[in-house]
């Protein structure tokens, strides 16, 4: 199996400059990464109830760094590169499927396949950050699973079928007409965010890939495991369903070892022995989420330097 790497479009400095962001998509393409990505926060709240974190997540706020940075929005980033650069794939890294309307978000997901030509991945979560969905006027963060379950099906009907009909608790699809349809047949790959069993659970009813992020490799074996079960209790062929997971990435060739077991960062030779042990773990693709680089000109170079003397010895 033949390890595929993408990588996360996060400007230095929290960037929103349109020439930083041409440079980095069209510097993955020009290295040969498979895809460029993007994630999906809306607005960052003025204030975090940690407790709300660690009860329902498990996690905590993000860091103030990154609630002043800019945040790009995914979907209309990436039409504007999909002009941009003409081979490298362009992944929403996850959309959170409550945060707009399902006709909506299936409307500009189609086009977004169509200006790209049929290179969209929809990455898709039911997002975690309770006041982000606060302060969006969604009352649906206790049912956000079900939500995006339903959107999900939404999506489907939307982009495959010419009457398309679905009746659910919290959408209801009948009488019109979507078009144009997405350029993929029968509609962009769903790659299903979240790192529990949720997200496993939905990745084995809906997706064409499970992506989590920050999972280390022993995770990582133990959660293909249980979503190999989950396909097979559904009889889906668990060589139809990828694996990706998204890492830090930081280049540093005096690191003397990673200190962060879902990360890459590190040498060369700590670089090959975790891309390693993610391939023994089942995971196709990695997606790489770079920190800690102050320039456009220093990120890409370390795109350049993994690719050279990492991947190529792999």
């Amino acid at each position: 199996m033949v390890m595929r790497y993408g990588v996360y479009l996060y400007p230095p400095r929290g960037s929103a400059e349109p020439d930083d962001l041409v440079r980095l998509a069209e510097g993955a393409e020009r290295l040969g990464f498979h895809s460029v990505w993007l994630g999906d926060h809306v607005a960052w709240p003025g204030r975090f109830d940690a407790r709300d974190h660690h009860r329902d997540v498990g996690g905590k706020p993000p860091p103030p760094a990154a609630v002043e940075s800019n945040v790009l929005e995914p979907i209309t980033t990436l039409a504007f590169l999909a002009g941009r650069v003409d081979r490298v794939r362009l992944g929403v890294g996850v959309l959170v499927a409550p945060y707009r309307h399902p006709v909506l978000s299936a409307k500009m997901l189609a086009m977004l396949d169509v200006l790209s030509g049929g290179r969209l991945i929809v990455g898709i979560g039911a997002g975690w950050l309770r006041e982000e969905f606060q302060l969006l006027g969604s009352t649906s963060y206790e049912h956000r699973g079900t939500v995006t379950d339903e959107y999900i099906e939404v999506f489907r009907q939307l982009w495959v079928q010419d009457e398309p009909s679905f009746e659910g608790v919290y959408a209801r699809v009948s009488d019109l007409r979507l078009n144009p349809k997405p350029v993929q047949k029968p509609h962009p790959p769903i790659w299903v965010g979240g790192n529990g069993e949720a997200g496993l659970v939905r990745a084995a009813r809906f997706g064409d890939a499970w992506m989590p992020l920050h999972q280390r490799p022993g995770e990582m074996s133990v959660k293909v495991a249980r979503l190999i079960e989950l396909l097979e209790a559904r009889g889906r062929d668990p060589g139809t369903v990828e694996v990706a997971v998204g890492c830090r990435f930081h280049l540093d060739w005096n690191a003397g070892g990673d200190t962060v077991g879902s990360s890459m960062v590190g040498t060369a030779a700590e670089l090959l022995e975790r891309i390693g042990q993610y391939q023994q773990a089942g995971v196709r693709q990695l997606n790489l989420i770079s920190e800690g680089y102050s320039s456009v000109d220093e990120l890409l170079d370390a795109w350049d330097r993994f690719m050279r003397e990492v991947v190529a010895s792999v």
